[in-house]
């Protein structure tokens, strides 16, 4: 192995030891390329290296002007499962928050027919970015449809739980839904509310939302970064 390879396998794998041994935390800052260049006896080339072949692994993230910084676990797939976002950070102990973006009526025809619902009917078209401990997580662009659930766009309050408001006023839960799963590159404005690269891999998940009998009661459509979690699936008879 050339001797340059070798540098770069050195601090690289020093790099994991501090992560491991908790000298460098989740969503802090590991030392800058030249205090690691000191610390190594390398040069800025190869701390580079080390560093690009990390942040492609998930392990570490680079952000414009800020520097280089650990990455939270990733997150296992549950949170992708039926149940609201709120429900999942109470149930897991995390802490969770919701900005919102924009919060409208809106008509459109395509989720008239994935919601089965009349043509031109209306729609409460909410987009969100969903926050885990302290770190915008997804995206969360979902149309609900105001001729099945009547003044829903009255009585949501900016920051609600649209699942405890379905249950509560409207006695529906949400208790399964159909996905469909792409990768896409992330574009500026992805980028911007996920602090991420332009370019970086995104899971984009188109969501139907489902009550107890199959009926449709929302869509959603969901940008998470792909570093960030692990997707699984189980095959059930």
């Amino acid at each position: 192995m050339a001797a340059s390879n070798l540098l770069y396998a050195k601090v690289k794998q020093g790099i994991i030891e501090s992560i491991d041994n908790k000298e460098y935390r989740p969503n802090t800052k590991i030392p800058s390329e030249k205090n690691l260049c000191d610390t190594y006896d390398v040069s800025r080339i190869t701390v580079r290296k080390a560093i690009k072949e990390l942040v492609e692994e998930g392990i570490l993230n680079t952000y414009q002007g800020k520097g280089t910084f650990v990455i939270n676990e990733k997150i296992e797939n549950e949170l992708l499962e039926v149940g609201g976002f709120t429900d999942f950070g109470i149930d897991n102990n995390r802490n969770t928050k919701q900005i919102t973006i924009s919060c409208e009526v809106v008509s459109s025809e395509r989720h008239c027919t994935k919601l089965n619902v009349p043509h031109n009917s209306k729609f409460l078209k909410l987009l969100r970015v969903m926050w885990l401990d302290d770190e915008p997580f997804f995206i969360d662009c979902s149309h609900i449809p105001l001729d099945t659930y009547k003044d829903f766009d009255k009585k949501y309050r900016i920051g609600d739980s649209t699942y405890r408001l379905l249950r509560e006023e409207y006695k529906t839960n949400v208790l399964k839904d159909d996905k469909v799963i792409h990768v896409k590159m992330a574009g500026s404005f992805e980028s911007k509310l996920l602090k991420c690269s332009v370019g970086e891999p995104l899971f984009y998940i188109q969501k139907l939302g489902l009550d107890d009998n199959n009926n449709p009661v929302h869509t959603s459509e969901l940008f998470c970064r792909a570093n960030r979690v692990s997707l699984t699936i189980n095959n059930k008879s």
